[in-house]
């Protein structure tokens, strides 16, 4: 995504001392032609929300930096596997080397938060019985993946193909056994491979990247949006790529696994028609518990993603159903909820309060079209273009009506730490490209959206691990982002009204 220092602002009226207590800020004019929509919602306050967020650097870090990585947990540890070491990807017209191969994460990480140990061990390692093409299938970048008891399950993403040097979006499917790769990277039996407790099977249905993963229940495997790129990445309108298309489907499939044998059984993708409104990726999918007919129903809503045809952002939510039924409110109603922040892959997590039938998805930094800052004259909303990184967190909350707004956490975002190389000085933005790790012992549904009103008390809920750290919002060099090595706490306080 190219980045510029281009921006536009709108004061807030009638702002008070409190920031953002009153009614909220909203526009009606035209932002951006190249966005979804012309306008955006209110950003509320988060004073009417019965809870806060607080964000705090952990007291380790990993040994490296890593994101846009695929993640399992088993007990109390994690497993980090895929993703890239370097920052964000460079635009150097007609470049070959935007996305550089030995960026590539062949690292596989076992985090330990209680003992703050991290131990890694290398998929190039002699030892792992894995081929050179295993190791390009386990090192891309933007895959999609989730976990089902013990296994993680991943596919796509985009990476080198050592054969021939090209970058491609690969068809696989990936099993992992949890424990056992864990097992080989922290305390291996003689003789073991990290290939024993992997398995992969091919199709192009697989074939996707920047989309999202994950199944409800005994309901299909959802492969939501994304898209199929080839080639050397460079900003398209000056290098356009070999091959490059969205799926705007949701693709679905029933994955068939005894330990053993891998297969799968396709369903028919929805919708059959590709919609051009389903034309995303690097999106935040979230899990959701909604109350329908007094009982509880899980699904996953779509929030914004890019790109429009015209490089814009995508701000009406999608709903989709267990089945994978895709829905989208009409872009053109004055009611139909607007996404203002937090446009791009982040840090996210979401609670359900079965008290009020509320459900919120906490979006956690990282890049976003709007943005508030702070002026001598108060507080602003801004919009930019370029889509910079940010630090601030909101929070998008789905009453129990159906209708969404968005809040700013006025205390929720990352805390200040500053970079000691590059712009130095200069605050280190977080939250894009990273992952959310809950605690086992945080109350939760079968979909890892926490019960909100099990948490009594100031809670650790988990932590925000690794991700893309920036020391200016907009860059098109390379050097001015890095893959960030810190770990941060994130606590959820209960407040009464």
């Amino acid at each position: 995504m190219k980045m510029s220092n281009f921006s536009r602002s709108l004061t807030f009226s009638h702002l008070l001392t409190h920031f953002l207590l009153m009614i909220g800020l909203g526009w009606g004019a035209a932002i951006s032609a190249d966005n979804q929509t012309p306008t955006l919602s209110k950003i509320h306050s988060d004073r009417c929300l019965p809870f806060r967020i607080k964000l705090e650097k952990a007291d380790f870090k990993l040994p490296i930096g890593v994101h846009t990585y695929i993640h399992g947990i088993h007990h109390d540890k994690w497993l980090i596997i895929t993703g890239r070491i370097d920052g964000l990807h460079g635009f150097v017209e007609n470049s070959t080397d935007n996305f550089p191969t030995t960026l590539q994460n062949t690292m596989v990480f076992v985090i330990d938060p209680i003992k703050k140990k991290t131990i890694t061990r290398s998929l190039l390692d002699p030892e792992s019985g894995l081929t050179q093409e295993q190791v390009d299938l386990l090192s891309v970048t933007a895959a999609q993946g989730y976990q089902s008891g013990k296994t993680l399950y991943i596919t796509g993403g985009y990476g080198v193909d050592s054969a021939t040097g090209n970058l491609d979006t690969k068809n696989a499917l990936t099993a992992i056994d949890i424990p056992g790769l864990m097992h080989w990277v922290t305390n291996p039996s003689p003789g073991e491979t990290a290939a024993e407790h992997i398995r992969q099977i091919f199709d192009d249905i697989f074939k996707v990247t920047g989309g999202y993963m994950h199944k409800i229940e005994d309901h299909p495997t959802l492969l939501i949006m994304g898209q199929e790129f080839n080639g050397f990445y460079a900003d398209p309108l000056q290098q356009p790529p070999e091959f490059q298309q969205y799926t705007k489907q949701v693709r679905r499939f029933h994955i068939h696994d005894d330990g053993i044998n891998l297969s799968f059984t396709p369903e028919i993708s929805l919708p059959t028609i590709p919609d051009p409104n389903f034309r995303r990726r690097d999106l935040n999918v979230v899990p959701v518990v909604r109350e329908v007919n007094k009982k509880l129903k899980k699904s996953f809503v779509v929030l914004s993603g890019v790109f429009t045809l015209t490089t814009g952002v995508w701000t009406v939510p999608v709903e989709i159903n267990a089945y994978g039924v895709p829905g989208m409110a009409d872009p053109a109603l004055s009611s139909t909820f607007k996404q203002a922040m937090n446009h791009y892959d982040s840090a996210t997590f979401g609670m359900f309060s079965k008290k009020t039938g509320d459900m919120y998805t906490i979006l956690l930094g990282g890049i976003s079209f709007g943005f508030i800052k702070e002026t001598k004259k108060g507080f602003t909303f801004k919009t930019d273009e370029e889509i910079p990184f940010i630090n601030q967190t909101t929070t998008i909350r789905i009453d129990k009506r159906g209708n969404y707004t968005q809040h700013l956490m006025k205390d929720g975002g990352f805390p200040l730490i500053r970079s000691k190389t590059i712009h130095r000085g200069n605050p280190l933005l977080f939250g894009a490209e990273c992952e959310v790790f809950l605690l086992n012992g945080v109350p939760k549904y079968s979909n890892d959206v926490l019960k909100l009103d099990s948490i009594k008390k100031k809670t650790l809920i988990g932590y925000v691990v690794g991700g893309i750290q920036s020391t200016v919002p907009n860059t098109e060099t390379q050097a001015d982002s890095s893959p960030s090595r810190y770990l941060f706490k994130i606590f959820v306080e209960p407040v009464r009204h």
